[in-house]
């Protein structure tokens, strides 16, 4: 062990989270503000302690800082810039998280002061190279719904209705479940989701300014298989 403390050069590991969700039907992202930092909103994450692998990193740092858990989360990348921190070489383990839209009670903690949901298309300017790890974080989650469309039910917490299960996918933009085209969407809701049993049709409506709207609820024991991990 003195051999690799002295002849080889430390520097810090952290993560970083990408925290998505729905917020007024627009794809969002967790940003925090950190009380040692000056240099305004950034994404919650942190520095590797002993004993702990990366992924139990980053759960621990987004609890810590906001007090949310999330199942499973997805490496995307790594950032080792020499230059990307002044304060010391960091290399960042980026991982992208999804979150139920809904209410949510997020809550600053630890050395965090302040957190908030920002549309991903008005992002602020963040500390070090954040908003090019969110930007990547964002380009990876489009690709990813498009490769594993299972990906839009982790973004609801409980029943959905095939119209906000649309408004999903429309979230992402660009994807072919455009909101106008209702038939080819149940289409393959029928074909995807209901041949792999991802999603249970209940006997419960919801009430709005037209017809009412059946609601369907994810099958978690189903989905577990297909995670964004």
């Amino acid at each position: 062990m003195a051999f690799f403390e002295s002849n080889y050069w430390h520097p810090s590991v952290a993560t970083d989270i990408v925290l998505l969700s729905l917020r007024q039907k627009k794809l969002s992202a967790l940003l925090v503000k950190r009380l040692d930092h000056e240099n305004g909103w950034a994404l919650p994450g942190g520095f590797l302690e002993k004993g702990e692998d990366l992924d139990q990193c980053a759960h621990r740092e987004l609890n810590e800082e906001t007090g949310i858990q999330v199942p499973y989360m997805s490496h995307f990348a790594n950032y080792s810039d020499p230059n990307r921190d002044s304060r010391h070489q960091v290399i960042s383990v980026a991982y992208l998280a999804v979150h139920p839209s809904g209410k949510l009670r997020i809550r600053a903690n630890s050395d965090v002061f302040d957190v908030n949901w920002f549309n991903v298309e008005n992002l602020p300017d963040l500390s070090f190279d954040h908003n090019k790890i969110c930007g990547d974080g964002i380009k990876y989650s489009r690709l990813l719904i498009e490769r594993k469309p299972s990906l839009a039910f982790a973004f609801h917490n409980g029943g959905f209705t095939l119209t906000e299960l649309q408004q999903t996918f429309a979230a992402f933009g660009g994807h072919k479940f455009s909101p106008e085209n209702k038939r080819n969407f149940r289409l393959w809701l029928k074909n995807y989701a209901d041949g792999r049993g991802l999603v249970v049709e209940t006997d419960k409506f919801r009430e709005g300014n037209h017809r009412p709207a059946r609601i369907y609820e994810p099958n978690l024991e189903a989905l577990d298989k297909e995670t964004i991990k």
